[in-house]
């Protein structure tokens, strides 16, 4: 596979200003294991306070894609859509210096949980979160990106991500993070 594109480079590379919230466990640092089980239902998010924008009334959106399918070494049908939530809103900070998104009652693109095929090693799941421009609702998320009410797997792989932020008028990921899970 090519280059990834600036945002994706950026999370692979982060300083995880981005927590990923799993029922038992909270994954803070990128690039560490979680186990299927573990990943399998659908995350929440906290956003380091330092990644918000301060303007009043801001939204965000955070996708979600797997850079390594079926294979890292042969990553054909990469990268997949894994998730797509959009009209996020900042919660109450903890004492860590985290918000939590909340809002946003259901993920525009529902959460996939992973599913790395035996006997891959392991695929990394990448998360990313941009400022939400004011006039993106979900009627135009779909016909700018053309997806469909139920989005089919065959619509989530070959998933271009430069183009989705481009088509979007999304700027710079504000924070993002990873982890890996294999079979």
């Amino acid at each position: 596979m090519g280059q990834q594109p600036p945002s994706i480079q950026k999370a692979l590379a982060a300083d995880a200003k981005l927590r990923l919230h799993f029922p038992g466990v909270t994954h803070l640092k990128a690039g560490d294991n979680l186990t299927i089980p573990q990943a399998t239902p659908a995350p929440t998010l906290s956003i380091a306070t330092s990644a918000l924008k301060s303007e009043p009334g801001i939204k965000y959106l955070a996708i979600s894609v797997d850079l390594d399918a079926p294979f890292p070494s042969w990553s054909f049908l990469s990268p997949i859509l894994h998730g797509l939530h959009f009209d996020l809103v900042p919660g109450t900070p903890d004492a860590d210096g985290f918000v939590p998104l909340e809002g946003g009652s259901e993920w525009l693109v529902p959460w996939l949980p992973p599913g790395p095929p035996k006997p891959s090693s392991a695929h990394r799941y990448v998360f990313l979160v941009f400022e939400q421009p004011k006039e993106l609702d979900a009627a135009k998320i779909r016909t700018s990106l053309k997806l469909a009410q139920e989005v089919k797997l065959t619509a989530r792989l070959w998933w271009n991500e430069e183009d989705a932020e481009k088509k979007l008028g999304l700027g710079e990921v504000l924070a993002g993070n990873y982890f890996n899970t294999h079979a």
